[in-house]
């Protein structure tokens, strides 16, 4: 009886979830109200309180949605033992963008975290996630780009600080666009002649 019921409690956080997930998606974070997700729901607002302390704490919940299929893809690209870390890092963000391509979820919640989350009071906590996911981010892009010059893939008197600091630019900014407009780019065969450029750049620039 117990394990049925730890079953049914997971179930209902799924279905908080989802429902904040399309609740978001119409009115936007600020205007969402813990009322408006129990009700898409269908369950009571204590329900939620018991899975959730309030919105900031639903919002994490999906921030970890969005980033926890990538995470054992973005351990294994920073291993100093990989022979072709450029190569890992153009394939783990071809990745990405096809997991936007085939699953709308997927998709919803970028848009949802990156383009209809209001820096206000209640999205504070997510706004750190998303300065220290860019920290983060911009440290394992310079691992990535060390272990490249290692492999001889990248020129020895690269600037790696200014290096990553572009790339993860490049990066965010073709994010940015799919998200906002995804149809405007081809993601099998326009995104790998993209991001193949970034390896050019950073081959013939930011040398010191």
């Amino acid at each position: 009886m117990a394990r049925r019921t730890k079953e049914d409690a997971l179930k209902t956080r799924e279905a908080i979830l989802d429902a904040a997930l399309q609740v978001f998606s119409v009115k936007g974070v600020s205007r969402t109200t813990l009322a408006n997700i129990a009700k898409e729901a269908g369950v009571t607002r204590g329900a939620i309180y018991w899975h959730f302390k309030n919105k900031e704490d639903l919002l994490s919940a999906l921030w970890e949605q969005l980033l926890l299929p990538f995470e054992p893809i973005n351990q294994a690209i920073e291993n100093p033992d990989e022979p072709d870390p450029l190569g890992k890092l153009l394939q783990t963000h071809l990745a990405f963008f096809k997991s936007l391509q085939e699953d709308s979820r997927q998709l919803q919640l970028c848009q949802i975290l990156f383009s209809k989350c209001e820096t206000v009071e209640d999205t504070g906590t997510l706004h750190m996630h998303r300065v220290n996911c860019h920290i983060e981010g911009q440290r394992k892009i310079e691992n990535i780009l060390r272990n490249a010059i290692a492999q001889g893939q990248l020129p020895e008197n690269l600037n790696v600080r200014l290096a990553s600091i572009a790339t993860l630019a490049y990066i965010d900014g073709l994010v940015n666009n799919y998200i906002m407009f995804p149809g405007l780019l081809d993601v099998d065969q326009e995104l790998p002649v993209l991001l193949t450029g970034l390896t050019h750049m950073l081959r013939s620039s930011f040398n010191r």
